[in-house]
């Protein structure tokens, strides 16, 4: 016994050094290579990607690279680009980047104008973790993107922080493929995206001459992801058909997913993420336009690009405090269909109040929010990620807009979070319960509890019980 006693001794001793001496695994490192410089409007270029993951390990592909996003050219020292993977041949290359499924086709997000370096990331974290497809997939009904943080080097230039996200796209949703047969090729599964920049002067209805955008409405524009090589005016028909009964509850009410419109005008509210409620930043999707059982027909919203999202703004000037105010009320009333369609039905506020009460406790509440912005901000400080940033921008011209007090903005966003709580509460009439209603506080000295009842662990960050008060710790 004693023998045994001793054995775990020195194994509890040995872990405890671990734990000590242990540090925070590096970012992982992406290296990519090409001739020349991004230049506006270019063709992909060809060239390589060295990717070394957190424990050193390193895959080099064949790749081709492109910039994209309206602002990425803004801030040519940091630009957003489209990374695709490739055989020598030129064939697309499927791989599983840092253990994400595994695609050919990938996005490096520069995040040049969010302050904080993660407002796109935590927002798709927290829209994954609450709102499912309504169907089976393989990525277990996943209907946003997953994403994990990288340092870039761009011709061996270094130049800072990026997300590296995998894409929505026709394998993700689990939209059926275009079935060959004796008499053609017949059109199942659909996605347009909603809010292309690309149409020039054309802003009247109608489409483009390949039929790979249709101008649904004036500036209402819509870009076939899926099926691309069969751009014709058939693959656009379920959309025309949307746009002819859009303000129709009982046409919605068929042909969407009420929950799924329920969760995303939850998310618009909570986050204030103005991009993405008009006509922009969005994906329809269909699964078999053919096929009307189990709703196999019906259109799914997905979210995009979330960047303006927790009190940010597209270009960056919204922080230390200074964030977007964009009343409840106010998002309500600019909705456009089908949203502003629903909103005025009571049966859909009821839902939308039934399913705040759960998600104001749980996925969208102010504790788990906070965690999760706490969390990827001190991933930036302690692999030295944010300080190395820093550095860099000092150095350069055309400079992203990036803060220089992570930790100060990141307790000031938790801040406006927690008033955006307060207000989504008063609008729907809840009484608060002192869960969201806590107070700023660096005080650990006594017993606290996180809201679930669990003992809180040293250096825990977000909403505890204290002395039966509810309290933000930062």
């Amino acid at each position: 016994m004693k023998a045994t006693i001793k054995n775990i001794t020195v194994i509890l001793t040995f872990a405890i050094t671990l734990s000590i001496v242990a540090k925070t695994p590096p970012l992982p490192v992406l290296k990519v290579e090409f001739p020349g410089k991004f230049k506006k409007g270019m063709d992909y270029i060809q060239g390589t990607m060295s990717l070394t993951d957190e424990q050193g390990l390193t895959v080099e592909l064949s790749a081709k690279f492109k910039t994209r996003g309206a602002t990425a050219l803004n801030y040519s020292m940091k630009p957003s680009f489209n990374m695709k993977l490739r055989e020598p041949d030129d064939t697309e290359k499927d791989s599983t980047l840092l253990g994400l499924r595994s695609c050919s086709s990938w996005i490096l997000d520069a995040m040049a104008i969010d302050q904080i370096c993660m407002r796109n990331r935590v927002c798709f974290d927290i829209w994954n973790s609450f709102s499912q497809l309504p169907y089976y997939t393989e990525y277990n009904g996943r209907n946003g993107i997953v994403g994990k943080f990288v340092e870039v080097y761009i011709n061996k230039e270094y130049t800072g922080i990026y997300c590296l996200n995998d894409r929505i796209n026709r394998k993700l949703l689990n939209l059926k493929k275009v079935k060959s047969g004796e008499t053609g090729d017949t059109i199942r599964g659909v996605l347009y995206k909603n809010g292309t920049t690309d149409i020039g002067d054309q802003n009247t209805p109608g489409y483009f001459n390949d039929y790979t955008i249709c101008v649904a409405q004036w500036h209402d524009a819509w870009e076939l992801t899926y099926p691309e090589e069969y751009a014709r005016e058939e693959v656009w028909a379920p959309l025309q058909e949307y746009y002819k009964n859009k303000s129709s509850y009982s046409y919605i009410k068929e042909h969407f997913f009420l929950e799924n419109l329920v969760d995303y005008t939850l998310f618009v509210m909570a986050f204030s993420i103005g991009d993405n409620w008009g006509n922009k930043n969005k994906y329809f999707s269909i699964r078999n336009i053919n096929k009307a059982e189990d709703k196999r027909n019906c259109i799914v919203v997905t979210p995009w690009d979330l960047d303006t999202s927790l009190g940010g703004n597209y270009n960056g000037t919204y922080y230390g405090g200074n964030y977007s105010n964009w009343p409840i009320a106010s998002i309500v009333n600019s909705a456009s269909p089908p949203f502003s369609t629903c909103l005025r039905e009571k049966e859909f506020k009821n839902m939308l109040r039934e399913r705040w009460l759960d998600l104001r406790e749980y996925e969208l509440s102010v504790d788990s929010v906070a965690r999760r912005l706490y969390s990827y901000c001190e991933l930036f400080y302690e692999t030295g990620a944010w300080q190395r940033q820093q550095e860099w921008i000092a150095k350069i011209k055309y400079k992203p807009m990036h803060c220089t007090d992570l930790r100060s903005e990141v307790n000031q966003v938790v801040g406006w979070y927690q008033n955006r709580v307060a207000e989504i509460d008063n609008y729907f009439g809840i009484e608060p319960t002192g869960v969201n209603d806590a107070v700023n506080t660096t005080e650990t000295n006594t017993r606290q509890y996180t809201i679930y009842g669990n003992p809180a662990s040293p250096g825990y960050r977000g909403i505890v019980v204290q002395k039966g008060k509810k309290i933000l710790v930062k």
